[in-house]
């Protein structure tokens, strides 16, 4: 991977570009929530249903588009044989006039809810096929004319524009989710790999880039890997999983979880194989299954993320409680027995004396037939109990 110096040769190309030749990011880390191919009007739809843009339209419709905050963006569909000067004003000049000859479109890395934003408060036709809802902001003939072009800043190209995405959002103040985060330093890391083959080289230069520690970067790839390959050898719907990536993460924290799916830590494991081992499929199956559910009729039996280390962790350290749960799906029946048998009965009788010293208390008052039945069962239990124990 070519180190690139974030901010270096900072002077860069802005024009004024109308909102039509703007294309919104297939491969922005924070819609890459589906698998296959999403056209602008898919990515359009699920700006609109996903990322509350109703709030900028109102702003936007109100106030017009702030020159301060311009859009960045990368040119595609250049005119064959078209070559970018390395002269930054030269650069200007010539991008803008193939905008004023509409020659060239650009993808937009960085301002994808304003762009969604911008088409949706300027293209009547695309407000009816997305759907919007009646009260969505209308502008006004004089705020319409401001909106339909906006200033763009223009990297040459995705590579080049990295370091500032990474600077931005994985260590500034506006941090992507868990799983956009994990998408980003993924795809960054298997670009240095396909250019130097070392993982770890790929890493440290992400890590320089991004300013983020490595160990996060490393725990944040382990984590997508294990999806990655949730979703090719498991055909596992993976839509929850992404949508609270980070309980992944929670999991892969404990020794006894990783040992249950055969993943090394982040410091052991070797990227160029599979994470996860063949025979601990089914494992990681049932893992992930007890986290998000299977979307289908097994809902997750993890419903508060606490519980993953302080109930699942215990469970699978423990070879008799790890089978009931995976025969029962009980979780608070296997934690109980995730110390053994032993300590599991004590725990029961313990709970039992308890309960009786608490009859005590009031039991003189409630004299009836039916109370000194009950006292009959435990004492009958109770001689049991000590016949099978001293037997």
């Amino acid at each position: 991977m070519a180190k690139v110096i974030a901010g270096s040769g900072r002077k860069r190309p802005q024009l004024n570009v109308p909102v039509k030749l703007l294309n919104l990011d297939p491969q922005n880390p924070r819609l890459a929530k589906e698998e296959g191919e999403s056209s602008q009007l898919d990515l359009t739809i699920k700006l609109y249903n996903d990322f509350d843009i109703e709030e900028l339209a109102y702003s936007m419709a109100a106030n017009g588009y702030f020159d301060e905050e311009p859009i960045v963006a990368i040119p595609t569909k250049l005119p064959t044989g078209f070559q970018l000067p390395k002269d930054i004003e030269e650069q200007q000049s010539a991008l803008q006039d193939l905008v004023n000859e509409e020659k060239i479109r650009f993808i937009v890395v960085e301002g994808n809810r304003r762009t969604a934003t911008l088409k949706l408060l300027t293209d009547d036709d695309l407000r009816k096929k997305v759907k919007v809802s009646d009260d969505f902001p209308k502008a006004t003939v004089k705020v319409l004319d401001d909106l339909k072009i906006v200033p763009a800043i223009i990297y040459p190209d995705r590579t080049n524009i990295s370091a500032y995405l990474g600077v931005r959002h994985i260590a500034g103040l506006l941090k992507w989710e868990a799983y956009a985060k994990a998408v980003f330093l993924a795809s960054r890391i298997e670009e240095g790999i396909k250019e130097n083959g070392s993982v770890e080289a790929s890493i440290k230069e992400v890590q320089r880039q991004t300013a983020d520690r490595s160990d996060v970067i490393k725990k944040q790839y382990l984590c997508y890997k294990i999806l990655k390959e949730a979703e090719e050898d498991l055909s596992f719907d993976s839509a929850e999983l992404r949508n609270r990536f980070s309980l992944i993460t929670v999991a892969l924290n404990s020794p006894s979880i990783r040992e249950f799916i055969g993943v090394k830590s982040y410091k052991e494991v070797d990227f160029s194989k599979r994470v996860v081992p063949l025979k601990k499929l089914e494992n990681l199956s049932l893992l992930l299954t007890w986290i998000y559910g299977d979307n289908k009729d097994k809902l997750p039996i993890l419903t508060d993320s606490r519980k993953i280390t302080s109930r699942l962790a215990p469970i699978l350290a423990d070879e008799d409680a790890t089978d009931y749960l995976i025969k029962y799906g009980a979780l608070e029946e296997a934690y109980e027995r995730s110390g053994g048998e032993k300590i599991f009965l004590i725990k029961k009788l313990n709970d039992a004396i308890k309960n009786l010293r608490n009859a005590l208390t009031i039991a003189y008052k409630h004299k009836t037939d039916d109370v000194k039945k009950i006292i009959d069962e435990i004492i009958s239990l109770g001689d049991e109990l000590n016949k099978m124990v001293k037997k």
